[in-house]
């Protein structure tokens, strides 16, 4: 095997890898965090329903429509914390990848300042599968929904993955996925339509 496709091998894997890694914080945080703030959320749009303002609209279809959502809000927090029931497994799973992703990474780096051709090659490559075949046995395949939407962001954005991205020839398109956009587009509407539904 030759220098370049070891090293194209190892970014690679390193970015499955750390992208994984990444994919099983997001799931921690989102089963951690997001029924706490949906509660807190849900219980401020309640006192202002509550309030004359909310009770000074005319509007019963606005009315209807913020209620049926505050159900439908607390019932998605309620299913998060019920599913976030392991969720200390994806913060111990996502650690162990982060630091296969340090180490592929320490050894990309071993091999592309290594002058010539590379004598031990194999040992890397074992290395490499050893790795994979772990990660293999201890990733959780079971994710929350939107992880890979905010892994995209985790991935590209918090970690150093400049490397893998020269290495893979990453483009835009690579870091910024079309559904960001079209999620971008479609909350947009959204608010459109709530703030002129008359």
């Amino acid at each position: 095997m030759d220098k370049e496709t070891l090293l194209h091998n190892i970014a690679r894997t390193a970015y499955n890898i750390g992208f994984g890694g990444k994919k099983h914080f997001v799931t921690y945080d989102i089963y951690r965090v997001f029924p706490r703030l949906i509660s807190i959320l849900v219980t401020i749009i309640g006192v202002y329903q509550l309030s004359i303002w909310y009770k000074s609209v005319d509007n019963e279809g606005v009315k209807d429509f913020i209620s049926i959502s505050l159900i439908a809000v607390g019932i998605i927090g309620l299913v998060l914390d019920l599913l976030g029931d392991n969720k200390q497994e994806y913060n111990i799973v996502g650690k162990k990848m982060l630091r296969y992703f340090n180490e592929l990474s320490d050894m990309y780096f071993e091999i592309k300042n290594q002058q010539g051709p590379i004598n031990n090659w194999e040992s890397y490559e074992q290395r490499r599968r050893e790795i994979i075949d772990d990660v293999d046995q201890c990733s959780l395949s079971n994710q929350a929904i939107f992880t890979h939407w905010w892994t995209h962001i985790a991935f590209f954005k918090t970690m150093q993955s400049n490397w893998v991205i020269k290495e893979l020839k990453l483009g835009f398109k690579d870091r910024y996925p079309i559904f960001h956009i079209e999620t971008v587009i479609f909350l947009i509407i959204i608010v459109l339509l709530i703030v002129f539904i008359k």
